[in-house]
């Protein structure tokens, strides 16, 4: 029998740093690996681990980041949510950015680009083993989510009322991007893929069946 990482097992454990729409992604990736559909856990992973790398970059203090954004407009800096803010920043690009900025150690950096290609690849329920996928979230947890977020110092901000609106529409968007991280799953894994599977498996697949 496996062992389950704690991450996995306790998400809330405040040790993690994660916030809840991070929280939410990694019960349901629980829930996917359970029902044996390991591409869609994979996704649930990257949307957790993509938001969290969000999240710590906008902490250690965006004009960081804009600094080394060549086209600085692809970043929504007046966007009021999170998920608007960073729409038009490419996902590998935001791996390396969060490595320039010292904000991700190497061994981080490696596993996030793993999980970028295993999340890619659509195949992966044939090719990957639950063992495989705890032992990289074992990984992610020591090597990521047990890291304190970096603050720069030397970046003095006026927080007040902008940065309070901000966080409330952020939790806003939160909400909503709970109730539609199935559909994003489906359409990137191609729903037809999905439904051939759903044919060939006899198990109750409950969470996944209840989204189509």
């Amino acid at each position: 029998m496996s062992q389950v990482p704690e991450l996995i097992n306790n998400p809330n454990n405040p040790s993690f740093y994660l916030d809840e729409l991070e929280i939410y992604n990694i019960k349901e990736a629980k829930e996917l690996i359970d029902i044996e559909k390991l591409s869609f856990s994979l996704f649930a992973i990257w949307n957790c681990v993509t938001v969290n790398l969000q999240r710590r970059i906008e902490f250690f203090g965006i004009e960081n980041f804009l600094n080394l954004l060549k086209n600085k407009s692809l970043y929504n800096k007046n966007a009021n949510t999170l998920k608007q803010r960073w729409l038009n920043i490419d996902e590998l690009d935001l791996i390396e950015y969060s490595k320039e900025l010292n904000l991700i150690n190497n061994i981080s950096y490696e596993l996030i680009k793993v999980l970028f290609w295993l999340k890619t690849d659509l195949n992966q329920d044939q090719k990957t083993s639950k063992e495989e996928i705890y032992s990289l979230i074992f990984l992610l947890e020591k090597n990521l989510f047990c890291n304190k977020f970096k603050k720069d110092k030397r970046e003095f901000k006026n927080s007040n009322k902008s940065d309070f609106k901000r966080r409330k529409e952020d939790t806003k968007e939160k909400i909503i991007s709970i109730s539609t991280t199935h559909q994003e799953l489906l359409f990137k894994n191609s729903v037809e893929h999905f439904k051939n599977n759903l044919e060939t498996n006899n198990k109750n697949d409950k969470l996944l069946t209840a989204y189509i």
